[in-house]
């Protein structure tokens, strides 16, 4: 059971994904819509590319479910990364709260990371998941549309955040300088 656990580790996902496409090129060889998995072994690695799919399948959901599940899954994140420079340590990759574009995070992850699993799994499984691939290209879709938003939000962060130190730099000049001297 523990290997099934360890399908989630993300360390293993390019060998997951080899695996799956094994099981693709294995079937066009045979010449057959179905696959039989007549060896443990077989049966183990289907069972373990199950478990990796259905821990990257937020990005295939429903846009409002996926962005709530995202939403969860950062802030744990980011509590991770708190924790991690309250302790002096290097913040980890996705951690840091100040220096992550959500948009642009979740086209690159979609992109590089789940869009090649599901695409592999669809040419598994044809053609009864294309529904999943259809939403996760509208997902991503989504995304992708609002990163220019999100980076005009960030720099009027920056620059409200810049004007904010000058005033309080100036307030403090102000006050230094209206101290009377002896």
């Amino acid at each position: 059971m523990y290997t099934h656990v360890l399908a989630t580790d993300m360390s293993k996902h390019m060998s997951l994904l080899a695996d799956l496409k094994t099981m693709v090129e294995a079937k066009k060889v045979a010449g057959s819509s179905v696959l039989t998995f007549d060896k443990f072994n077989d049966r183990i690695q289907l069972l373990q590319s199950v478990i990796h799919l259905s821990d990257l399948s937020n990005p295939t959901k429903p846009i409002e479910l996926y962005q709530n599940w995202n939403q969860r899954i950062l802030e744990e994140y980011w509590r991770q990364g708190d924790r991690e420079r309250d302790l002096g340590l290097e913040i980890s990759p996705m951690c840091d709260r100040n220096n992550v574009t959500i948009e642009k995070s979740q086209v690159g992850f979609i992109d590089y990371i789940v869009h090649p699993l599901y695409e592999t799994w669809a040419d598994l499984v044809h053609p009864h998941a294309q529904n999943i691939l259809d939403q996760l290209v509208m997902n991503r879709e989504w995304y992708q549309a609002r990163i220019p938003e999100e980076q005009e939000r960030r720099e009027d962060e920056e620059r409200e955040e810049s004007l904010s130190i000058r005033e309080e730099s100036s307030a403090s000049q102000n006050a230094a300088d209206a101290t009377p001297r002896a």
